[in-house]
């Protein structure tokens, strides 16, 4: 999308959205990086429902969805939100729009929480923007770019491998896929609303949570985060997340941060030998400094 096409996306979207228009907060980012967290978190205040990652969900067999189990305590098939929208999904015929897809969802929530609530989408992928940006103007939508030092990163991610036993990467091929996707998902957020996302530090949320809390309430208008709630504790119907979204796990009560690259040496090859990566990372990182997130 051409620069003027996205500041010309946003006006047409001032001029025509509704004053009760549906607030979505819309969190783009890499996988591993505490976008379940942060979803989660957003939830405590009361004033949103997490949703997970909505578009994983849409885009997968129905069969399949029917077999996970939601962070609110139930298998999807009972859950009040995301029951109904299986059922829905299973009689949609083939080429129905992605939009009308999501807009399923929309009117599960609505029928739940009501109109006044908003929406957490923590899919991650930037690519779905535009489709909620152009073909659904009654939203009002706020993007979060989630971002995670890219050295707790590369342990997480190595980690993973190694518990699904899919062999081991390169520390290098970690640290340039985290650099490549976290700049092309906050460009193309940037393109698709005209304006740039705010930056939300995994760092931050967990080592500087009240003031992370403050800043997203000036972002997103009032305040979202209740930093003496637990996690667990707020309206949440995640069915595709990390595994942290179950309420019998034992972190979904509080934040704790994943300190297991400090006593880890993978990531310091990387390090030295990607400058590019590491300048962007402590770019990053300068931002979590001053209040742990912010736009660029």
């Amino acid at each position: 999308m051409p620069e003027d096409a996205g500041a010309d996306l946003v006006r047409h979207r001032a001029g025509t959205m509704s004053p009760t228009a549906r607030k979505l907060i819309y969190i783009v980012g890499s996988s591993h990086s505490g976008s379940t967290v942060l979803d989660m978190l957003l939830t405590t205040g009361g004033k949103a429902v997490g949703l997970g990652q909505v578009w994983r969900v849409l885009r997968e067999d129905p069969v399949r969805t029917r077999a996970r189990v939601c962070s609110c305590g139930t298998t999807a098939p009972e859950c009040a939100i995301w029951g109904p929208v299986t059922e829905r999904l299973l009689q949609l015929p083939n080429g129905t729009p992605l939009q009308d897809r999501y807009r399923i969802v929309l009117e599960s929530v609505d029928r739940v929480y009501g109109q006044e609530i908003s929406v957490i989408d923590s899919s991650k992928h930037a690519d779905y923007l535009p489709i909620l940006a152009s073909q659904m103007p009654d939203l009002n939508l706020t993007v979060l770019h989630n971002i995670k030092d890219v050295r707790p990163f590369t342990i997480s991610i190595l980690d993973n491998l190694a518990r699904k036993a899919l062999g081991r990467a390169l520390p290098e091929r970690i640290f340039y896929q985290w650099y490549r996707d976290n700049r092309a998902c906050y460009a193309l957020a940037a393109r698709s609303l005209g304006r740039p996302p705010t930056r939300v530090m995994y760092e931050g949320l967990c080592l500087s949570t009240e003031a992370v809390a403050a800043r997203l309430a000036e972002v997103l208008g009032e305040n979202y985060i209740d930093v003496d709630t637990a996690l667990n504790c707020g309206h949440t119907h995640i069915i595709s997340g990390n595994r942290l979204r179950l309420r019998d796990a034992v972190k979904a009560k509080r934040l704790v941060y994943d300190c297991r690259w400090l006593v880890r040496s993978e990531w310091l090859r990387p390090y030295v030998l990607m400058p590019m990566v590491r300048h962007y990372n402590e770019q990053c990182l300068r931002e979590f400094g001053n209040l742990g997130c912010m736009g660029d």
